[in-house]
């Protein structure tokens, strides 16, 4: 099979997309697949050994002008200034990042049908990418599409946001949606990775995988004596994140990892701070796993069987996730406002004291791990092109 692979792209440190999209271009060459990219070159780019990359444009915040939005973007998330914005649904990113503002989706969609008419592949695998639905409906190529239950439209959108969309589809004779959201019925198949007991999807056409990534030959340690902390980009600002950790675990019996993109590397008694660390390194280890509720975040607490502290902020996909660990007991949803010393030793307290947590996390690993990740994706493509 040939497989053209287009993950969604950001100015903004938005990590799960592009790494589900390297697992899963990984997936099908092992399996002796051939596979494309069409991915922008953006903070969450990586090479792909032997991978084809075709050209697409990174989307500037808000549609703005080129040179203005590479300018203010930054020193807004600098300033903290992400966490103030309620963000009510998918579409509203897409909006926020510039992805569905008319010049940046009518300019994607030509660089993936380039790209399409181009490699020619089998079918078009669209990782969180609405251009790459419509350039594969287009060009008569079969689509798959990420997928989850706070992204379609039935549970958030804001449909003020797709007139660029829409005039992008008119002018290439194809129908009108209500919302950006609604390309995703169009597509062949959709994938969840996830299970249905966190996201309870009742479609047609639409698979349950379980993450694209997974740890194996790992062994949990029963010193469980790290705390892990990464809030992902506009949650909690990196200054308070910091001040607030460390005011409440600074000389405890606890080493303190924080992790966040720009912080200075500081190693001080139990206090560690980088940029990032190897994760699957100190999860096995670790007692707490404070987040801000993305979905790898998520699923890597569940495969290590840690309990969470998931604090969302105002973004809609994030805050689904925390109610769903939260509903299912395998951690706890805290409110900005809560994002305090006192409170958060309170709530590490109150993890740490009641097993049930770490028991409901495995409940949900052994749930997920009977999901056939990337390995579901290719016998379903298979079936798809046959």
């Amino acid at each position: 099979m040939k497989i053209l692979i287009v993950p969604m792209a950001a100015m903004v440190e938005t990590s799960g997309p592009f790494s589900r999209a390297k697992t899963l271009a990984n997936a099908f060459i092992n399996q002796g697949s051939e596979v494309a990219l069409c991915a922008a070159k953006d903070v969450n780019y990586e090479e792909i050994e032997g991978v084809r990359n075709y050209y697409i444009p990174i989307p500037i915040p808000l549609g703005l002008p080129a040179p203005i939005g590479k300018r203010v973007f930054p020193i807004v998330g600098k300033l903290g200034l992400l966490k103030a914005k309620t963000v009510h649904s998918f579409e509203e990113v897409l909006h926020l990042t510039g992805a569905i503002s008319y010049s940046y989706f009518y300019h994607s969609v030509s660089c993936i049908r380039d790209a399409i008419k181009d490699f020619d592949p089998d079918f078009v695998y669209a990782e969180a990418n609405m251009s790459a639905i419509v350039a594969a409906l287009v060009t008569q190529k079969p689509v798959i599409t990420s997928y989850s239950y706070p992204i379609q439209s039935s549970f958030a959108s804001t449909p003020k946001y797709c007139k660029g969309v829409n005039r992008v589809l008119n002018e290439l004779n194809l129908p009108e949606v209500k919302s950006t959201l609604d390309l995703m019925e169009l597509a062949d198949l959709r994938v969840i990775p996830s299970s249905y007991d966190l996201e309870p999807v009742d479609k047609p056409n639409t698979i349950f995988t379980g993450p694209f990534h997974r740890p194996t030959d790992y062994v949990t340690e029963n010193n469980k004596n790290k705390i892990l902390a990464y809030m992902g980009n506009g949650t909690i600002s990196q200054k308070i994140l910091v001040q607030e950790l460390r005011s409440a675990f600074e000389g405890s019996e606890y080493e303190l990892y924080i992790a966040g993109r720009g912080l200075k590397k500081e190693d001080k008694d139990n206090i560690h701070i980088n940029d990032r660390f190897n994760f699957s390194e100190l999860l096995p280890s670790t007692a707490v796993y404070i987040n801000h509720g993305g979905q790898n975040s998520i699923m890597d607490a569940i495969f290590y069987e840690v309990p969470q502290i998931i604090c969302p902020g105002k973004v809609f996909e994030r805050k689904y996730n925390a109610k769903s660990i939260a509903d299912n007991h395998a951690g706890i949803y805290l409110s900005e406002s809560g994002f305090q010393a006192d409170k958060l030793k309170q709530l590490v307290e109150k993890v740490t004291g009641n097993k049930d947590y770490e028991k409901n996390a495995k409940r949900l690993k052994d749930s997920l791990s009977t999901l056939g990740g990337t390995d579901e994706i290719i016998k379903q493509a298979s079936e798809l092109v046959v």
